[in-house]
């Protein structure tokens, strides 16, 4: 680990940026009262309100992180209130705490933030226990913490909108992390002497982590998009929205690298090419951890690492093996590993693109998808029904049967706390509502980790009191420790508890300096709330597994979406072939025209851009076909837009965007301009971009298969609707990819949590394990073959109806396990027969005469990855008919 990279990565990160945020925004009304006008408890109790909505301010779009803080201080503000009229009298205090305390833990049922919100109001409630008021001091008590509530929310708004840049750039640096740890676990499969399945379980971790960023630099960057509709684009919010699109590809580009590791292992185990493949990988990995921390450091990236000896080293092997005959005698092996080298050469191409987009200026406006309203679509709505409380009254709701654990715990801590002889007893109820979590796994983690913090923290904050006497030198010391505390939070739990535990206790000892007793009563506070929440997580438990039915069968939904995204399917694969050919044909002329035009690449990239070439197709493309064969392209090049040269990265940015409309012309005629390039003018070129631009933007809400006559027919060109018709489909595939990557996400977190259970309540372990695994390698293949089942199918000279077949076999084996069909009794012959019918098509190109031998190499690539979607998806289905869960 290099730890001067980690360090700069925590100083400029997300997390002690608001660790610091948060230190200033609750100290700084306190330090105020107390300085200027001497009144402790005032202090005290406004920094209540204020640490109350701290805790809702976490990594998020700033309009709904200013609602949600809004929304605690008010709710705070009416618990603390009912508590303290409450508190003249024990019997109606313990009539209003317990059921307060229920309403409160129940509002988790609307998710998002609500679970913040709830720990927040009851530490708002809870903090008023020990008091007694009249109905006025409460009111004033109650309004001080409103007052408190309020000032955090403007203070945190405030910053975050002068910082919002800076926000994005963080949460985007932490999703180029979490790609690069995804890149590096992939790494060691590469390493023969790593164990598989400890591979698959730290890829299986590092993809849920690099989902749950992705997922957060989303809602993030393109939430302030439609904003920018007025046709003025901030350069720099356009650089990082490029970079988002970048990263998400790459991601791509990662998973679709996924291989048969027990194959290539064992027919490559003596030779180096591991070793070149392990390699290229950490230092691809390496490589972006640079860019990330240079987009946090708002600075360009230096270009530190070469990954062309890899490259090479890796091309010279495969040389070899093709003079060798490797193709003819293992044919599976090579196909699999030249796979594997075309994707991470590809995404070395994206990375480099990643490192000059960091370089940019601030006049460019250029995106690399065309920013429209469909963007919405990959935004997570955050509304909530209001009466969704009332349908969780009932013990089948998790959040239910959590509000009755919450309550009962509370009512025994409070009753401890009165019962001994404790300066702050209730210590006792914070510490069991911070540790009680709904579910027990969760609640069981957090039990350990606030011992042990709690340990350390208490006794390096007796050590401290001992050795050092200076209480400025003290002050220093707790708020730093307050900094860490809330820095520490939301990745480190227990050091985040060693630094709370240390700057309360600090904080006592300066009020009350030369008594070491507060000290060991938190120390006895934090075991007495950790016993009580301990036991009430076993009273009445929703375990995990009965959560799961539900995510697996939404995983696999996601995962056979994700293949008719990719597919195009519409229920007649053959017709949609019928249908493509014609337009893909005229792409290949298009592509040809767009190479005469472009300035010559380097032999090296030549080689391996032949197929990814689509990308850079130009902007005058004026006829119809042509349109149609962009359309095509927008889709099939999203893998490989990282792969044009540098020359035609902004005509096919520009190509997306602005296809010039023109009148219809005969496919005679059409065919007869596809064959020259045509040199518009600048100024109709202008006109005519503006044109189809319009144009697209009215029909980019049309869905795929919709039709478009009515709106072609008010005045839009045929050339703009099939633009605005492929830019649909590229988001549609998008929307997909996203879809997939979440609910398996979901899904692996909740294997995760289940697998910290008691073993009596794990259910169905290895056939989880095993679905989780074979669903990332069918999406991981899905996400390969994309490319190429859009550039084949027009290719001529052959056909590819087996590879629809087994597609159609594929998305049946993911309908079946939906309802829990098992494999038929014929499958594996079904599929022997499918993979003799996969062999004899690239047989029959491989004879072809007029069949170039790009195209036969495609051809078996994609026969091969049809094989492991097919081997996959037989194994999810058999999976699926063994898992029996609650739906």
């Amino acid at each position: 680990m290099r730890y001067s990279l980690e360090i700069r990565k925590f100083i400029y990160s997300q997390y002690f940026f608001g660790g610091l945020r948060i230190a200033l925004g609750v100290s700084l009304p306190a330090v105020l009262m107390l300085t200027v006008f001497h009144n402790r408890d005032l202090g005290f109790t406004i920094a209540t309100g204020a640490l109350g909505a701290c805790v809702v301010d976490m990594p998020g779009p700033l309009k709904h992180k200013h609602n949600e803080m809004l929304a605690c201080s008010v709710i705070g503000f009416f618990a603390a209130l009912a508590t303290g009229i409450a508190s003249a009298h024990p019997v109606t205090l313990w009539l209003t705490v317990v059921p307060l305390t229920f309403v409160l833990s129940l509002i988790v049922v609307y998710g998002n933030r609500w679970p913040q919100i709830s720990f927040a109001t009851l530490f708002m409630m809870i903090v008023t226990l020990e008091d007694q008021f009249t109905p006025m001091q409460a009111l004033v008590n109650a309004s001080w913490i409103l007052l408190g509530g309020l000032w955090y929310t403007y203070w945190a708004t405030l910053i975050s909108r002068w910082q919002v840049y800076r926000i994005e750039q963080q949460a985007l640096a932490e999703s180029i992390f979490s790609c690069g740890e995804y890149l590096m676990a992939r790494a060691r499969f590469y390493d023969p002497d790593a164990d598989l399945d400890e591979c698959y379980r730290k890829l299986i971790e590092t993809q849920i982590a690099a989902v749950e960023r992705q997922d957060a630099a989303r809602d993030i960057v393109l939430r302030n998009l439609p904003k920018l509709q007025s046709g003025k684009l901030d350069p720099r919010r356009a650089k990082l929205f490029n970079l988002f699109i970048n990263v998400v590809d790459l991601h791509e580009f990662f998973v679709g690298a996924h291989t048969d590791y027990p194959l290539v292992r064992s027919a490559f185990s003596g030779s180096d090419l591991l070793i070149f493949y392990r390699d290229l990988c950490m230092k691809a990995a390496t490589d972006l951890e640079e860019i990330g921390l240079a987009v946090l450091q708002n600075e360009p990236a230096r270009a530190r690492i070469s990954v062309k000896a890899e490259l090479r080293a890796i091309e010279y092997e495969l040389e070899l093996m093709r003079k060798h005959g490797l193709p003819e005698k293992n044919p599976e092996a090579y196909a699999a590993v030249a796979a594997v080298f075309r994707r991470l050469w590809s995404a070395t191409r994206l990375i480099d693109r990643m490192r000059r987009h960091t370089r940019t200026g601030d006049d460019t406006t250029e995106t690399e998808v065309r920013i429209d309203h469909a963007l919405s679509r990959f935004v997570s709505s955050r509304r909530v029904s209001y009466m969704q409380i009332f349908s969780n009254l009932t013990m089948a709701s998790p959040s239910f049967r959590h509000a009755l654990r919450v309550t009962i715990a509370v009512g025994v801590g409070f009753w401890l706390g009165r019962l001994l002889p404790l300066t702050n007893a209730y210590w006792i109820v914070m510490t069991t509502v911070i540790i009680l979590k709904p579910g027990y796994s969760l609640t069981k983690q957090r039990n350990t980790q606030r011992i042990i913090g709690t340990a350390i923290g208490c006794a390096a904050t007796v050590a401290l009191i001992l050795i050092v006497k200076e209480p400025h030198l003290l002050m220093i010391v707790m708020f730093a420790s307050m900094v860490m505390s809330y820095s520490l939070l939301l990745f480190n739990y227990t050091a985040s508890v060693v630094f709370t535990s240390s700057f309360v206790l600090l904080m006592f000892h300066l009020l009350a300096p030369g008594s070491l007793r507060l000290i060991g009563e938190r120390a006895i506070d934090t075991v007495v709330g950790c016993a009580i929440a301990i036991a009430a997580s076993h009273l009445f438990p929703y375990w995990e597994y009965r959560l799961m039915g539900k995510l697996v069968n939404d995983m696999i939904a996601a995962t056979r979406n994700y293949l008719e995204a990719s597919w195009w399917w519409n229920g007649k694969p053959a017709a949609a072939q019928a249908e493509n050919a014609a337009a893909v044909k005229a792409q290949a002329g298009a592509a040809a025209s767009a190479r005469t035009q472009a300035p010559a690449e380097t032999s090296h990239e030549a080689q391996h851009t032949k197929v990814l070439v689509q990308a850079a197709l130009p902007a005058e493309a004026q006829t119809e076909a042509q349109a149609k064969a962009l359309a095509d392209a927008v889709f099939a090049d999203s893998n490989a837009r990282a792969a044009v040269a540098t020359a035609g990265e902004v005509q096919a940015a520009k190509a997306v965007a602005s296809v010039p409309s023109v009148p219809s012309v005969q496919p005679a005629q059409a065919a007869q301009t596809a064959k020259a390039p045509v040199q518009p003018s600048p100024a109709s070129a202008d006109t005519a971009v503006k044109s189809a631009t319009a144009a697209a933007a009215k029909l980019s809400s049309v869905s795929v298969g919709e039709s478009t006559a009515a709106t072609t027919g008010s005045g839009a060109s045929a050339a703009a609707t099939v633009v605005a018709t492929a830019l649909d489909r590229d988001f549609r595939y998008r929307l997909a990819r996203k879809n997939v990557h979440i609910a398996f996400a979901n899904l692996g977190q909740a294997f995760q949590r289940m697998m910290l259970e008691p073993k009596a309540h794990q259910k169905f372990v290895a056939e989880l394990n095993d679905l989780l695994i074979q669903s990332h390698v069918l999406a991981s293949q899905i996400t390969a073959a994309a490319p190429l089942l859009q550039s084949l199918p027009g290719a001529g000279g052959f056909t590819i109806e087996p590879v629809h077949r087994t597609l159609d076999t594929v998305r049946d084996n993911l309908t079946q396990a939906q309802g829990g069909a098992p494999p038929r009794e014929n499958q594996q012959e079904q599929i022997r027969q499918l993979t003799r019918e996969l062999d004899a098509m690239v047989v029959a190109a491989e004879r072809a005469s007029n069949v170039p031998s790009e195209t036969v190499h495609d051809l078996k690539l994609l026969a091969h990855q049809c094989k492991q979607m097919l081997a996959a998806s037989t194994l999810i289905r058999k999976d699926a008919s063994l898992i029996h869960l609650p739906a």
